[in-house]
């Protein structure tokens, strides 16, 4: 066994038993400063690889407005404060007036960055409203469950029976079959999880939620792969041993999160 494969087992047994029971056990503000903390170092991570030059009070006010709309979207009970995204702009503008002294690439850094507090903190900041709804815990066990039974599944069954190249210019290793397995893996997954603690759950609506977070979670991975292609580099970060940087273990939540939430919004009229 190689030292990379130990440290991913250890890291993944001291880190995942904890999760999934504070989860499962406790409040929403456990969760809440879960992905606080991830938001944080995601955030550095992307600003890292996506603007490598940047200054260091560029860094610094971006992760920290990307922080201030985490908390606001998580507990001022709205979708998207208009009033925070007119001072978002302000802010960045005058950010890079001021820190720009070539203003050939101003607009394209200011870009770069309100891409960054939008990709990370906002799709992230879906975990926690998902956890804030009805049965919060149990579905956002769902959503952990069917991501990581996803990606499981899609290492295996690629890794074995892959040999369609899916999007090799981004993952060369990422195959059609794969992508199959992700979504087949997610499926089942889904409906393990509905037959144990969600059994008001249509069966319909449960094998297109596995359907869509199977799908979405590799639609994640590619994203992040493709930044970490333009930035040419194998992990985001070494964050977690064996496992790389936060992006690298998130990825596949970031565009999974904001479909849930919006499924169980509006599809899902009753949680058990």
């Amino acid at each position: 066994m190689g030292g990379i494969t130990r440290k991913k087992i250890w890291t993944s047994l001291f880190v995942v038993p904890p999760l999934f029971f504070l989860i499962a056990v406790g409040p929403p503000i456990i969760l809440f400063l879960i992905v606080f903390a991830a938001t944080f170092f995601g955030l550095r991570e992307f600003y890292e690889l996506a603007l490598p030059q940047s200054k260091t009070a560029e860094r610094i006010v971006g992760i920290g407005l990307g922080l201030a709309l985490a908390v606001m979207i998580i507990w001022a009970d709205i979708d998207m404060p208009s009033t925070y995204l007119v001072l978002l702009l302000l802010l960045l503008s005058l950010l890079f007036m001021i820190t720009s002294q070539d203003l050939s690439s101003a607009v394209s850094k200011m870009g770069v960055t309100l891409f960054g507090i939008l990709y990370i903190a906002f799709l992230l900041s879906h975990i926690s409203l998902i956890r804030n709804m009805d049965s919060g815990n149990r579905w956002t066990l769902f959503l952990i469950a069917t991501v990581w039974g996803g990606d499981i599944f899609a290492f295996v069954i690629g890794s074995q029976i892959g040999k369609h190249k899916l999007y090799p210019k981004i993952s060369p290793k990422k195959t059609v079959e794969g992508l199959a397995g992700a979504i087949l893996g997610s499926v089942l997954i889904g409906l393990l999880f509905k037959a144990l603690f969600l059994p008001q759950l249509g069966l319909g609506i449960c094998v297109m939620l596995g359907v869509g977070m199977g799908f979405l979670g590799q639609l994640g991975d590619f994203s992040e792969s493709m930044l970490k292609r333009s930035a040419q580099v194998k992990d985001s970060g070494s964050l977690l041993p064996g496992h790389g940087g936060i992006l690298d273990r998130l990825d596949s939540f970031l565009f999974a999160a904001p479909f849930l939430y919006h499924a169980l919004l509006h599809l899902v009229k009753e949680t058990p």
